[in-house]
């Protein structure tokens, strides 16, 4: 969402972001217009149409990884009680296809859990952009 709308770390991140090559998982595919519904049906100045094809555009220059039962079976194993199933299949994703120049997100959890599987997370913030080649 922070590459969608402005938010106060929209800024760094796409700056962070500027040539990297962006993977994640398809899980994307469902995450990305939910949430964007869920900021529509709260503001409603925010034109759905308008930013559903804009993430469609976005979502066309990431590398998703298939889901998979071994995908969801590493992501059931994540050993961190806290951690939620959709942030859980994103960290197994990026922990299969590692080694990544960072795992990037904005959740203290999911960026724990993260970095118990071995990933080097960054969570880019105003004055925090140094370009990467190989991100999820």
């Amino acid at each position: 969402m922070k590459l969608l709308r402005d938010e106060p770390e929209s800024e760094a991140l796409r700056t962070f972001l500027v040539d990297a090559d962006l993977l994640s998982s398809e899980l994307v595919l469902t995450e990305v217009p939910r949430a964007i519904r869920r900021a529509a049906a709260k503001d409603q100045r925010l034109p759905l149409d308008l930013v559903i094809a804009h993430a469609g555009e976005l979502l066309e220059a990431v590398a998703l990884l298939p889901l998979d039962r071994g995908l969801l079976e590493a992501a059931g194993a994540i050993t961190e009680p806290a951690l939620r199933a959709l942030d859980a299949i994103h960290v197994a994703a990026a922990a299969d296809l590692s080694p990544l120049d960072a795992f990037v997100s904005y959740d203290e959890r999911q960026c724990a859990a993260a970095r118990l599987a071995g990933l080097r997370t960054i969570s880019p913030r105003p004055f925090e952009t140094e370009p990467n080649a190989n991100l999820a």
